[in-house]
């Protein structure tokens, strides 16, 4: 095979493997971008709370003195006061359009959370295993 012939399988090897870069690639992402609703856009609009998911909110408090409930607690520096945590066990109920869950509590008192406050979280596998009679049934 002569030098020359070797330089055109070359680049029609070449060529062949632009184009199929081409296709898998550049295409569907260009679809994408042009598309409104694609599927990186939709990702984001997946509500963060499924209906019936427990869910976790740690509350911080100061109170005088400590409800039987509190955990981490914490006297003030001149020991007025005590800083605790009280851990709230609920229920999703409800997801609204913009985003906002509603969680029912054991008492069945409704609260409502953005999915972004740093104090709700989902309930891990083994919070929901032990503690599962301290979250509300519906």
């Amino acid at each position: 095979m002569s030098q020359r012939d070797r330089h055109a399988v070359c680049s029609e090897v070449a060529m062949f493997v632009l184009s199929l870069f081409a296709l898998l690639v550049l295409l569907p992402a260009a679809a994408a971008l042009i598309s409104e609703a694609s599927r990186w856009q939709r990702s984001f609009i997946r509500p963060a709370f499924s209906i019936g998911a427990a869910v976790i909110y740690r509350q911080e408090v100061a109170s005088t003195r400590p409800t039987v409930d509190a955990r981490d607690i914490r006297p003030a520096t001149r020991g007025e006061y005590y800083y605790y945590s009280i851990i709230d066990y609920l229920r999703v109920t409800e997801v609204l359009g913009d985003g906002r869950i509603i969680a029912v509590a054991r008492n069945h008192k409704r609260l409502c959370f953005w999915p972004n406050d740093s104090a709700l979280r989902k309930a891990h596998l083994n919070e929901r295993l032990f503690y599962r009679q301290r979250f509300p049934r519906f």
